[in-house]
């Protein structure tokens, strides 16, 4: 988090946050999205999953996180949005949602698939023939957002989505276990954290595993 406000503060818009599967991407993920709106000024932070069920553990998460300054959990400091259908809350601070959802928006989609959460990001990509561009859309406007967290980052920067993560005027801030070289030059190489899996098994944080 110190290294990812370093960043802010040299005035790199794109950050890569690299942690290991289960060593708590999310749950470093809300300190700082808490550290942002409390301490500087983010009025509206987007969270990006690629699936549904994604979104859900996001949000209790915040709906678990306590406050270290207050008594207070988070969603009862601050509103925070699970996105199920396409009308943005304006005086939520917080908003989670996948990237299939944010692109059905962009486009002035009302009536969506029902089920569009829960497709993968793959199958969703698939309904549409042929990429389709990602237009200024008044009712979304690009200032919406202050910050965006891409989840699994390592998926949503390609093809259909990354217009998504390029259409609003924020900071970009990646969370992935398994970066690639695109991902890397997505975030213009600027690793803010490296945390890998042996490392976090030596800490105590996961469990390590035997080849049968």
């Amino acid at each position: 988090i110190t290294n990812l406000e370093k960043s802010f503060a040299a005035n790199k818009p794109r950050a890569l946050i690299q942690m290991a599967t289960g060593s708590g991407k999310t749950f470093t993920a809300v300190n700082f999205t808490y550290r942002l709106i409390k301490n500087a000024g983010a009025r509206r932070v987007l969270f990006l999953v690629d699936r549904g069920n994604l979104g859900e553990q996001t949000f209790k998460e915040f709906d678990q996180f306590e406050s270290p300054v207050n008594n207070f959990k988070f969603t009862q400091e601050f509103i925070v949005q699970p996105l199920t259908s396409n009308v943005l809350d304006t005086s939520a601070r917080v908003v989670i949602s996948t990237v299939q959802r944010l692109y059905s928006m962009l486009k002035g989609e009302t009536e969506p698939l029902p089920d569009l959460d829960d497709l993968r990001i793959d199958a969703a990509e698939s309904l549409y023939k042929e990429p389709l561009p990602v237009e200024y859309n008044p009712s979304l406007p690009i200032e919406s957002f202050d910050f965006i967290i891409t989840d699994e980052c390592h998926r949503s920067i390609y093809n259909l989505w990354r217009q998504v993560l390029e259409y609003f005027d924020a900071s970009l801030i990646g969370l992935t276990a398994t970066p690639s070289k695109q991902t890397f030059g997505f975030f213009n190489q600027n690793l803010v954290m490296e945390y890998n899996h042996e490392q976090a098994v030596a800490d105590g944080v996961n469990v390590n595993y035997d080849v049968y």
